[in-house]
């Protein structure tokens, strides 16, 4: 599956779903959920001008783009989730923690109309998987506001375990959620399930 990503294809994701690398293309789409105010409430970077989101995500693009072009992994790994007949229904990414040999971020963001239908737990087990398939990953970690209930579900479902709580972190007081899941854990849970 990640082969077929590596070559620029669309993948089927689930019966109304596909996936395929995030591109440039997907910028306005983009723009227009994270400055959602039902999406942004969880986002500590968003709402923000439309060019804060371009000058964070174009030397993203121009990293995944370098790496494809070599032939190497995509880093970062950030995938789109599509409908059947191509509209943006959210993304999700697999990125090296800086600073942190071998620890990877996982994160998502999905529109309000995509909530709910397991497309955010889908993704991030995807991404978890290639981590330690791929990337040789020893931990994939992930962070969430304390008060968003539905992401903190969507990473225990995902197998990420909660680690530690900083509380006030964010601005306006608001706690932050940790959660981690490391390879042994990975392939302990992978034998369970198999």
């Amino acid at each position: 599956m990640l082969q077929q990503l590596r070559q620029q294809q669309t993948i089927p994701f689930s019966q109304q779903h596909q996936l395929s690398l995030l591109n440039r293309t997907d910028m306005a789409a983009i723009c227009t959920m994270l400055n959602d105010e039902r999406v942004n409430q969880y986002l500590y970077f968003a709402p923000a001008p439309e060019s804060t989101y371009h000058s964070y995500f174009g030397p993203q693009f121009d990293a995944m783009e370098q790496n494809l072009a070599a032939g190497e992994l995509p880093q970062p790994l950030m995938v789109a989730i599509r409908t059947e007949q191509g509209e943006f229904a959210g993304m999700a990414a697999l990125m090296a923690t800086e600073g942190k040999p071998g620890t990877y971020d996982v994160g998502y963001q999905l529109p309000a109309n995509s909530w709910g239908h397991g497309l955010a737990t889908a993704a991030c087990r995807l991404l978890v998987d290639f981590a330690f398939k791929h990337y040789q990953a020893e931990r994939v970690q992930a962070d969430a506001y304390d008060s968003n209930n539905g992401s903190k579900r969507v990473l225990e479902k995902s197998g990420l375990g909660r680690t530690h709580k900083i509380y006030g972190h964010f601005e306006g007081g608001i706690d932050q959620s940790w959660f981690a899941i490391d390879k042994a854990q990975w392939l302990r849970s992978r034998q369970i399930a198999g």
